[in-house]
């Protein structure tokens, strides 16, 4: 298609068709994703076949509409009412319909924006692709097409590959692609299935979707098998983004980039870790964008996009949180700053800059660009961490020999807390028994509810304590002791802000020291930390203690599971 035919249809006022037919359609076709797309195409169609009026629609839909699964879309979108829906026939020409089919917004509530990918992410993607002419140019997930109208209305001359799963929007986008041309393709299939097809591309986006669990990945299971012989670290608890991600990097060309949209948490957790060292190692990541916050229609949950490509000696990390328009409900990414974006990712400012993979190796592989721009770290409400501390001490200064004269073979009331004790934020249950704690020593004693967090070394460990009575637990000199005033903060709320990827970000703002990094006492006590207030807090803290609840359960089960695992194989005596 002529790029200034293009543009012209860009230009034209088709919001209106939307609008008008959506209000006919109210309650007449419930259910039906894309009914206002739907009703203009078949008005369209009509139309390019010189139809002044459409009195059967069914019967014109069975014969002009090939696909099974289109026509039947389209005959349940305009099932209800058409008497009343087929008065608006001759309100638009073929070009208003054309454009609004093309470039319009799917109006049918909130089906039409959920899951939807933001036209600005859209945008931002295609100036990091660089998409050029007779690129093959794929959008893994493509929704209703919002990424790819977006670079065919740059690129017309481009091909283009769609995938999607779901049946109402994969009808949206093919719809879309029809009056696109030939070059623009939509099929319906989970995108791990392209894999199988062996198809490879010169340019890949995909907004795939978020959290999602790795039973529920369809073809990404097949997909799973063949890789993880690769992947020796993958777990079950690997989150999707990096399988996702995976894919992504698997079906590229030599040469090509692709850009994905993916959840913060994954770039820093531990779980995912080793397949994070193994995409840096292999230079696969050229650069990773943090997202302004409330992007997105249907959530609120922090985001990046990461850039792919091949032979990377380094990556290039941008805080681009507050590179937006900020709304009171939506933020959203302007013009400029997609300028501005696209300047970072060239140019060394206090948001953007290149790290290596030592630079990595030292923050344990995280690739969240929070955790390296440290000086602007906003906290909403912050007051000094000091200002809810009753007291703070460093644990006993036992040396390993003097240790060793005093623990105890036998059970005691006396034990002793060492940072290994400490895992996923939990204390051990059996700490190695003491015969006796000197009374010098007796301040180093744990109180009930009072929080621990380790002084030195990445990552740093954070737990909540809890002494029976009649019971001590000295804790050793690598751990902070820190009693709070819990008239002004719940342990676990100052807990769950610790281990936030802001409150991470925080305490990696005032350690010292390149090797072995540790906080100093008086830089913790000025930490800005967020104070809500106590009914919050105790919400906040409740969320984290049900968690921490239905993870020792998992425990529970995964011990239990691998127990059985040794009874499997029988010999039946003879």
């Amino acid at each position: 298609m002529d790029k200034k035919y293009i543009s012209y249809l860009k230009s034209l006022d088709y919001n209106e068709v939307g609008l008008t037919i959506s209000n006919v359609l109210r309650g007449k076709a419930p259910g039906i994703i894309g009914g206002t797309i739907a009703v203009a195409y078949v008005f369209y169609l009509a139309k390019s076949k010189g139809y002044t009026e459409l009195l059967d629609p069914k019967t014109f839909i069975k014969e002009e509409i090939d696909d099974e699964e289109i026509s039947m879309f389209l005959r349940d979108s305009i099932a209800f009412g058409w008497e009343e829906i087929s008065s608006l026939f001759n309100l638009y020409d073929e070009d208003t319909l054309k454009a609004y089919i093309i470039f319009g917004n799917v109006l049918d509530g909130k089906f039409g924006i959920e899951y939807s990918t933001p036209e600005s992410i859209c945008k931002l993607a295609y100036q990091i692709l660089q998409i050029k002419t007779n690129d093959l140019v794929g959008d893994f997930g493509t929704g209703q097409g919002t990424f790819i109208i977006n670079a065919w209305y740059e690129s017309p001359e481009a091909k283009y590959y769609g995938n999607e799963i779901n049946t109402g929007y994969k009808a949206i986008a093919y719809i879309k692609a029809k009056l696109m041309g030939d070059n623009v393709k939509i099929v319906q299939e989970d995108m791990f299935s392209s894999d199988l097809k062996g198809n490879h591309f010169d340019k890949i986006f995909s907004h795939y979707p978020f959290g999602m669990r790795l039973k529920d990945l369809y073809g990404g299971l097949e997909y799973l098998k063949r890789v993880k012989g690769c992947f020796p670290d993958m777990t079950n608890a690997t989150s999707s983004d990096w399988v996702y991600n995976l894919l992504l990097v698997g079906s590229l060309n030599k040469g090509g980039k692709a850009v994905g949209i993916m959840t913060s948490g994954s770039t820093w957790n531990s779980i995912d870790k080793p397949i994070r060292e193994y995409f840096i190692r292999k230079g696969l990541i050229e650069s990773v964008i943090a997202l302004p916050e409330k992007i997105f229609d249907y959530t609120s949950i922090s985001t990046v996009m990461v850039v792919f490509s091949f032979g990377n000696k380094s990556i290039r990390l941008i805080d681009a949180r507050d590179m937006c328009l900020k709304g009171r409900r939506q933020n959203t990414i302007e013009p400029d700053d997609i300028d501005l974006i696209i300047d970072c990712l060239s140019k060394d400012t206090k948001r953007s800059k290149d790290f290596t993979f030592e630079d990595f190796i030292k923050n344990d592989f995280v690739i969240n660009p929070i955790r390296y721009f440290k000086e602007d770290i906003s906290i909403i409400n912050g007051v000094p961490f000091e200002t809810v501390i009753k007291s703070i001490t460093r644990g006993a200064p036992y040396t390993a020999n003097q240790l060793d004269e005093i623990v105890s073979k036998e059970p005691t009331l006396m034990q002793y807390l060492m940072l290994s004790n400490i895992k996923d934020g939990v204390i051990d249950e059996e700490l190695p028994y003491l015969t006796r704690i000197d009374h010098k020593y007796e301040k180093y004693c744990l109180k009930d509810n009072c929080l621990l967090l380790s002084k030195n070394g990445y990552p740093f460990k954070v737990a909540v304590a809890h002494v029976e009575p009649n019971k001590k637990i000295l804790a050793n000199g690598n751990l902070y002791i820190i009693e709070l005033d819990e008239s002004k903060a719940n342990p676990y709320y100052i807990k769950a802000f610790f281990e936030s990827e802001q409150g991470i970000a925080s305490l990696n703002s005032i350690a010292v020291g390149a090797k072995i990094p540790n906080i100093a006492v008086e830089q913790l006590k000025k930490l800005k930390i967020p104070m809500m207030d106590m009914e919050q807090q105790k919400e906040i803290a409740n969320q984290y203690i049900a968690t921490l609840d239905e993870i020792a359960v998992l425990k529970l089960k995964m011990a239990k599971a691998m127990g059985s695992l040794k009874s499997i194989f029988r010999v039946e005596e003879k």
